[in-house]
C-alpha cells in the first residue's frame, strides 16, 4: 500500500522532493537495481502534465513537461540512494527534482500524482501518491 502525500508547488520554482524508502525495521531498501517514475496529471486518465524519470538503460534521468511534453531547457530527473541535499549516498533515499523551467508548465490548480519504482526483474510498486497542487507564478 503506497503512503498518502500532497504537494504543494509554485510555478517557476524548482520542486524537491525528498522520500526514504525503508523495509518494516526501519532500514533504507538499496535501490540499485530499480528505476523510478513520477507522473502529475489532471485526471487519473489524462495527459502528463510532468513526467520524471530516473536512470534507466544507460540512460540520463529526464523529465518532460506540459501538456505538449516540453524538453528543451527542463532540468530535472531522479536520483535513487541519493540523500536530500544531493551531496552523498543515501539507502533507500529517492530525491525527485523538477527545476523552475518544468514546473513553470504545469498549470495551476490541483492534479494528482504518484511516484513508482521497478526492479531489475520488473516488480512494479507505488511508494507514495496524493495531490499535487500548483499554485500560480505571477511574476515571471
Amino acid at each position: 500500500m503506497s503512503a498518502k502525500h500532497d504537494i504543494v508547488a509554485n510555478q517557476g520554482e524548482t520542486l524537491n522532493l525528498h522520500i526514504l524508502y525503508t523495509d518494516n525495521a526501519g532500514t533504507g531498501v538499496d535501490l540499485t537495481n530499480y528505476t523510478a517514475e513520477m507522473k502529475v496529471k489532471r485526471a487519473i486518465h489524462g495527459s502528463d502534465l510532468l513526467y520524471i524519470t530516473s536512470l534507466s538503460s544507460g540512460q540520463a534521468a529526464g523529465i518532460t513537461a506540459g501538456l505538449t511534453g516540453s524538453t528543451g531547457g527542463i532540468t530535472g530527473g531522479i536520483s535513487l540512494n541519493r540523500n536530500a541535499g544531493n551531496s552523498g549516498g543515501l539507502t533507500g533515499g529517492i530525491l525527485v527534482i523538477a527545476g523552475a523551467t518544468a514546473s513553470s508548465f504545469v498549470p495551476s490548480g490541483r492534479h494528482l500524482y504518484d511516484l513508482e519504482i521497478r526492479s531489475s526483474t520488473g516488480t512494479k510498486t507505488r511508494l507514495i501518491e496524493g495531490r499535487f497542487e500548483c499554485n500560480s507564478e505571477v511574476t515571471k
